[in-house]
């Protein structure tokens, strides 16, 4: 029997336009690879494209990140999802969220437990590594789940890989990871790609600027976030870059989140981009950034 939970609306979700890709681009998103020459989210594709930065990011308009990797591609958040995500013609930016183990390894994981992903009940925070290691990350909730389980990974092993040509979005997912996360990305020595991720009433965006980094805090719907004198306040804070709001919020929310960052000169990122209906919304909005787990397809879709 499976230990996959059931969601009710695994076969209800959608990314749109699923089939856009279903020709020789479709082929190459399947390998991570995409032909010379293909129209791509930045423009042609290149076999050699410059390192991203995160103000070559923000000249795009709109720019785009890979909301977990792809996550709607590919199993969410694995190492392999952000190697096909990168390969990607164009592609500047992937985005992490990571909890810490019990030994105080670093993981990519939007949850602190592993269930919804592996189908294996695990709090990150109270196991080990070795323990973590042997679980499979489903791809259920992809828009391709024929496709094989992936590893669970390590965060080390990821931005390794990718940090010094991508931008990179992080946000510590527990208490125990910030510390930890702060200083890995610190150590690596490329603050012009690193972002710093978190809601926007945390305390932690001037450190992240006293390293260099940039900044994203998101707007929930919640009174510390939303009203109307502290939102103000938030986005027109030295120590926060751009601002953020979410896809499933109402017109009025996103619109007022997007009109207090131009305010400031800032740019708003709508997250979670998952067709072009949800792109030209977030346009109409103000949104300039589309942060995106359907990475392969919604950034080829003519605008």
């Amino acid at each position: 029997m499976s230990h996959l939970p059931q969601r009710p609306d695994v076969r209800q979700r959608s990314f749109g336009r699923r089939s856009f890709l279903a020709g020789a681009l479709g082929a190459a998103v399947g390998t991570g690879l995409v032909a010379a020459g293909c129209a791509g989210i930045g423009g042609p594709a290149s076999s050699r494209q410059p390192p991203a930065t995160v103000s070559s990011l923000l000249a795009d308009s709109p720019f785009y990140i890979a909301h977990r990797g792809g996550g709607g591609n590919w199993p969410e958040m694995t190492a392999y999802a952000y190697d096909q995500a990168t390969r990607l013609p164009g592609l500047k930016a992937v985005e992490i969220s990571v909890c810490l183990t019990a030994d105080g390894i670093l993981v990519c994981s939007h949850d602190a437990t592993t269930k919804r992903m592996t189908g294996i009940d695990y709090q990150i925070g109270r196991e080990q590594w070795s323990t973590l290691a042997p679980l499979m990350v489903t791809s259920v909730y992809t828009t391709d789940p024929t496709q094989p389980a992936r590893p669970f990974s390590r965060f080390d092993e990821v931005i390794e890989a990718h940090i010094d040509h991508t931008v990179v979005f992080v946000e510590p997912k527990t208490p125990e990871a910030l510390e930890p996360l702060m200083a890995k990305m610190a150590a690596l020595g490329q603050p012009e790609r690193v972002v710093w991720k978190q809601p926007i009433n945390q305390e932690n965006f001037a450190r992240a600027k006293s390293h260099g980094f940039a900044t994203w805090g998101y707007v929930l719907d919640e009174p510390g976030h939303t009203f109307a004198p502290r939102l103000a306040g938030f986005a027109a804070s030295k120590d926060i870059d751009m601002l953020g709001a979410q896809r499933i919020q109402p017109d009025d929310f996103v619109s007022t989140v997007a009109k207090a960052a131009s305010a400031n000169g800032k740019k708003t990122i709508m997250w979670d981009i998952r067709s072009a209906e949800d792109r030209a919304r977030a346009l109409s909005l103000g949104c300039v950034g589309m942060m995106t787990s359907n990475i392969a397809e919604v950034p080829q879709i003519p605008l």
